[in-house]
């Protein structure tokens, strides 16, 4: 369990994640007013960046 943990806290698309669903929450609450082509443009790249990573990573599973 411990270790599963850490491995949560060590993960880049973990905390990619989090801070993505963070800027989005401070901008609404901060009265940021975005629109939707850009909160589209913040959260696709991030998307794209976590099921690449992803996929690299069943990849190397794979492999091993």
């Amino acid at each position: 369990m411990e270790g599963e943990r850490k491995h949560w806290l060590l993960s880049r698309k973990f905390w990619l994640a989090v801070l993505t669903a963070i800027t989005m929450i401070l901008s609404d609450e901060l009265g940021i007013e975005l629109d939707p082509e850009t909160i589209v443009a913040i959260v696709l790249p991030v998307v794209a960046y976590i099921l690449g990573e992803a996929y690299v990573d069943a990849q190397g599973v794979k492999k091993e």
